[in-house]
């Protein structure tokens, strides 16, 4: 089985497509993060070289379709979504059941994801620090 870039990115462009009409609709937005990372939490062994890229963004997505967070451009949000949509479909260009080569066009199209909007996300871990700071000093009772 080869791994054909052009069509991995043709698919990706698909799943960006999808996911501008997801945006639409929050709980199919939120639906789909969810499903995502239940897949990917079932894969984390598979996904040990991308995992903590992921958890960042499925972090953001989550935020932005929970209204937390929205100081993220609509492209890259689009893009994060998409690639969690490619992540989420079983039948992409190599297919997930395909031992120890179904996961390699995941990781290509989050790790693509991840380095377009790395400065937004940047800019998001900031703002998530800040939030569990916050929480943390609700939460110190000497703080009261």
């Amino acid at each position: 089985m080869r791994f054909n870039r052009k069509r991995v990115l043709d698919f990706f462009k698909k799943s960006e497509n999808r996911a501008t009409l997801i945006l639409n609709d929050k709980s199919k937005a939120s639906g789909t993060i969810k499903d995502a990372l239940g897949k990917a939490i079932n894969n984390k062994s598979d996904l040990d070289g991308v995992w903590t890229k992921m958890v960042l963004l499925f972090g953001v997505a989550k935020d932005y379709v929970n209204g937390d967070y929205t100081e993220i451009p609509k492209r890259s949000i689009v893009a994060i979504l998409g690639g969690i949509i490619y992540f989420l479909s079983p039948l992409d260009i190599v297919p997930d059941f395909v031992p120890l080569l179904g996961f390699m066009d995941d990781i290509f199209v989050l790790n693509l994801v991840y380095k377009q909007v790395l400065k937004d996300l940047e800019k998001y871990k900031i703002w998530k620090d800040a939030q569990l700071k916050v929480i943390g000093k609700l939460d110190d009772p000497s703080t009261t």
